[in-house]
């Protein structure tokens, strides 16, 4: 029962969570339109890359109480923040470290973005497991490096002030969770629930009775 456990049900847990985090943040960056600050927006002009500010709306006047009220709150803006595409947060954060990195920085992000969809759905059926959870590895590390130490900078604080901003935190340690499920699987493959479990059960009878055949 602890082998099975081992070999099987831990593997496939550890491929759901990761096949998960990295399915849903890759749409997004592909595909997805995410809110950003002032100062990234622009930024990210400066480098040409589309950024959307919508125009501020209105609240809808109330329709109860004092009418002087509800036309107070009618002229009231509510908050709008400018928009643009996932993939743009990773080329500011690459620019961010890299300034002199130029248009090599949009390559990079896109393929960040394309390599943690892929990864999440080969993670997901178990194929191609240990080179997906490499991938993972690699994109998790290098977040943990630009965002939790290079824009964060928690690497350079007493670890136990860590706590006190808890976004920070929590994004530090959701990395590192990520990383650490990501390093067990190129560890020990994809389980026993998974297409390349099935593919090596599959191969290994035909490669015996192949090597039978040339004993006899």
């Amino acid at each position: 029962m602890t082998n099975f456990a081992t070999t099987s049900i831990l593997p496939l847990l550890a491929r759901l969570v990761v096949a998960a985090a990295m399915l849903t943040s890759g749409w997004m960056n592909c595909f997805g339109q995410v809110e950003i600050s002032h100062a990234m927006a622009s930024q990210l002009r400066a480098m040409e890359i589309e950024v959307v500010s919508p125009t501020a709306q209105t609240l809808p006047p109330s329709t109860v109480g004092d009418p002087a009220d509800a036309m107070e709150e009618s002229s009231t803006p509510t908050t709008t923040f400018d928009t643009t595409r996932g993939v743009h947060r990773i080329v500011w954060l690459v620019h961010q470290k890299w300034p002199d990195i130029g248009g090599w920085g949009i390559f990079v992000s896109w393929t960040a973005a394309v390599c943690q969809l892929a990864a999440g759905l080969l993670l997901l059926v178990g194929l191609f497991t240990r080179l997906s959870a490499l991938t993972i590895c690699v994109a998790s590390g290098m977040a943990i490096y630009l965002v939790s130490g290079g824009i964060h900078g928690m690497f350079t604080m007493n670890p136990f002030d860590w706590p006190q901003d808890s976004h920070r935190f929590i994004q530090l340690f959701a990395g590192l969770g990520l990383f650490t499920l990501s390093l067990g699987l190129l560890a020990s493959g994809g389980g026993g629930f998974s297409l390349d479990a099935r593919h090596k059960n599959t191969a290994l009878p035909a490669k015996s009775n192949s090597v039978k055949n040339r004993s006899e």
